[in-house]
C-alpha cells in the first residue's frame, strides 16, 4: 500500500498551514505504525519514515522511528522530529528532539528516538528530517493520534496479573518460545512475580514470526542483560503465538496478548513490586534504553 509523498525543501515557522494528508499504513509487525516518504524529483534513492508506535500518550513520551532507503532500514542518519498540534488546517509547533539512533546489542537493528511532550490529545504531525552521510535528505510530514486514555497497560496502571505458561506447564519449552534455541526467560509467570512483589521485565515478542525482524534481536539484548540484573529483577518473555507446532500456518494469539490489548510487537514492560507498571516500550529498545530504565526502576523506593 503506498503512502502519499512529499518533497519538502525549508523550515516553515512555529506556526504553519498545511495539509497532513498521509496515507497511513499496516507496518512492521502489527497495525498502527504510519509510514510516509519524501520524494526527489529524479529517480534517486528515497529515504522513508515509519512512526513505530501504534499509541502515542498526553506528556513526555519516547517516539521511535524508523528511516529506510529504498524500503532497507538504514542506521546511519542523522534524525531530527518535529511535533505539531493539528488544528483543521493550522499545525503549531508543540515540541521537537533530536531521534539518535538506538542500536545497542541489537545485531544491527534498532529505531531513532525522540524524547517529545504532548500537551494535549487530538491530532498531530510529526515532521521528520534525516540526513544520510551520502548527502541523502529528505523532510518527511507523517499524521498520527495523541489519546488521553491508554488501551495497552500504560506507566502508573496495575499490570495484568497473566497467568502465561512457565517451564514447568509444558512438555517443550519450544511450544511457548518460537526462538532457536527457546530462552531460559520461562520460569515464572506475571501473576507469581506480581504475588512475590518481584520488580519484574516483561517482553512480548515472537523471535520466529516477527516481520520486522527485531524480537530476536530484543531476546538477545535483554539476554546481555540477565547476569547483571537476575538477582534483582525477574525476566519474562511471553511468546506472541500459540499452536504453531508443527504446523505454524496454525497459530493464534496468545491469550496474555489479548489481554494486554497489543496490537504491535514487540513489547517491554517494566513493573515494580507493587505490581505497577513503571516503564513500557513500544518496538524494539536497545540494552543501554533498557539498562537506564532498569537501573531507575530498581533505584526507585
Amino acid at each position: 500500500m503506498p503512502a502519499s509523498r512529499v518533497v519538502l525543501g525549508r523550515r516553515e515557522g512555529r506556526t504553519i498551514a498545511l495539509l497532513w494528508g498521509f496515507t497511513l499504513l499496516l507496518a512492521a509487525c502489527g497495525a498502527g505504525t504510519s509510514a510516509g516518504t519524501a520524494s526527489p524529483s529524479d529517480t534517486t534513492a528515497v529515504l522513508q519514515a515509519q512512526i513505530v508506535a501504534s499509541e502515542v500518550l498526553v506528556g513526555s513520551q519516547r517516539f521511535p522511528v524508523g528511516i529506510l532507503d529504498q524500503n532497507t532500514p538504514v542506521n546511519d542518519a542523522i534524525v531530527h522530529v518535529r511535533a505539531f498540534l493539528v488544528n483543521g488546517a493550522v499545525a503549531q509547533l508543540k515540541s521537537e528532539s533530536d531521534a539518535p539512533f538506538r542500536g545497542a546489542q541489537l545485531e544491527g537493528k534498532g529505531l531513532y528516538v525522540a524524547q517529545l511532550k504532548f500537551e494535549a490529545a487530538g491530532t498531530w504531525g510529526a515532521e521528520i528530517t534525516a540526513q544520510r552521510p551520502d548527502g541523502e535528505h529528505a523532510v518527511i510530514r507523517l499524521p498520527f493520534t495523541v489519546v488521553a486514555n491508554a488501551t495497552v497497560p500504560a506507566p502508573g496502571q496495575p499490570a495484568p496479573p497473566s497467568h502465561n505458561p512457565t517451564a514447568k506447564d509444558v512438555s517443550d519449552i519450544g511450544t511457548i518460545d518460537s526462538g532457536q534455541p527457546p530462552d531460559d526467560m520461562h520460569q515464572v509467570s506475571v501473576a507469581d512475580a506480581i504475588a512475590q512483589h518481584r520488580p519484574t521485565l516483561v517482553a512480548f515478542a515472537t523471535p520466529a514470526f516477527c516481520t520486522s525482524a527485531t524480537c530476536g534481536p530484543l531476546i538477545h539484548a535483554l539476554q546481555s542483560l540477565e547476569p547483571t540484573y537476575r538477582s534483582r529483577l525477574t525476566f519474562i518473555h511471553i511468546e506472541i503465538w500459540r499452536d504453531f507446532k508443527p504446523d505454524p500456518s496454525k497459530r493464534q494469539l496468545r491469550p496474555e496478548v489479548l489481554e494486554w490489548r497489543l496490537q504491535t510487537d514487540p513489547w517491554v514492560f517494566l513493573i515494580d513490586a507493587k505490581g505497577l507498571i513503571r516503564t513500557r516500550f513500544e518496538g524494539v529498545p536497545d540494552a543501554d534504553e533498557l539498562r537506564a530504565a532498569i537501573d531507575q526502576l530498581l533505584a526507585a523506593p
